[in-house]
């Protein structure tokens, strides 16, 4: 499983604004983690999704290529 800290350069190297790390404890780096992991579902649910729909569109694709060869 990734840290946050793993998961906020993940973030980073996405292109994606992320916030600086708090110093110290307590609930400023409670709310900071949750802050992390909201954009890392948000960033993991925008790739999956693009991933699905070009894996949708490649299928398409390949079903007009046949249609297109029979005619």
């Amino acid at each position: 499983m990734l840290s946050t800290q793993q998961k906020a350069q993940i973030l980073k190297k996405a292109g994606q604004t992320v916030p600086p790390m708090p110093g110290g404890t307590g609930p400023v780096l409670d709310a900071w983690a949750r802050e992390v992991e909201n954009l890392y579902v948000s960033h993991v649910a925008a790739r999956t999704a693009r991933g699905l729909r070009k894996a949708e569109e490649a299928r398409q694709l390949e079903r007009l290529r046949r249609l297109a060869s029979f005619a």
